[in-house]
C-alpha cells in the first residue's frame, strides 16, 4: 500500500496493535475494491471510504483496543455467520482485534455486498 500520511497520523495516536491491523484492513479494503476513495474524517476519528457509484459505504475506526470496520448500510448485509455486531436500524460493525483477526475473503465478500447495495440505493 502506498504511504498515507494522513491516515498514518490518524493511526500513529493507537497502539501498535490496532494501528496494525486497520494498516491491514485497508490493504484488504484497497484490494477488494481499488476504485474506492479514501478520506480521512479527524473529527470522526475514521478513514472513511467511497466507491463512486455506491457512494460511502464502509468506515475504519481505530479505537483503544481494537478497529471497527463500520458499513454505512450493515444492518442490510447477510451476515449468516453473524459476524456483524450492532441493534440499530442501518449500521453494522466488524469489530478486530489483530491483524491476523482480518480474514480478507470476509471482509471481501462484506464489502462486495456492501457497494453492491449501495450502488443499487442510489440508483432508485
Amino acid at each position: 500500500m502506498p504511504t498515507d500520511p494522513e491516515a498514518e497520523d490518524l493511526l500513529s495516536e493507537h497502539p501498535e496493535a490496532v494501528a496494525a491491523t486497520a494498516q491491514r484492513l485497508r490493504t484488504v479494503l484497497l484490494k477488494a475494491h481499488p476504485q474506492l476513495e479514501k478520506r480521512v474524517r479527524r473529527g470522526w476519528h475514521s478513514i472513511n471510504y467511497r466507491d463512486p457509484v455506491a457512494s460511502f459505504v464502509c468506515a475504519v475506526f481505530p479505537t483503544a483496543d481494537r478497529v471497527q470496520l463500520v458499513f454505512e448500510h450493515g444492518a442490510r448485509l447477510p451476515d449468516p455467520e453473524g459476524r456483524l455486531s450492532g441493534t440499530g436500524k442501518q449500521v453494522r460493525t466488524l469489530d478486530l482485534a489483530a491483524p491476523e483477526e482480518v480474514d480478507a475473503a470476509v471482509v471481501a465478500t462484506f464489502l462486495d455486498h456492501a457497494v453492491e447495495l449501495g450502488a443499487g440505493l442510489r440508483s432508485r
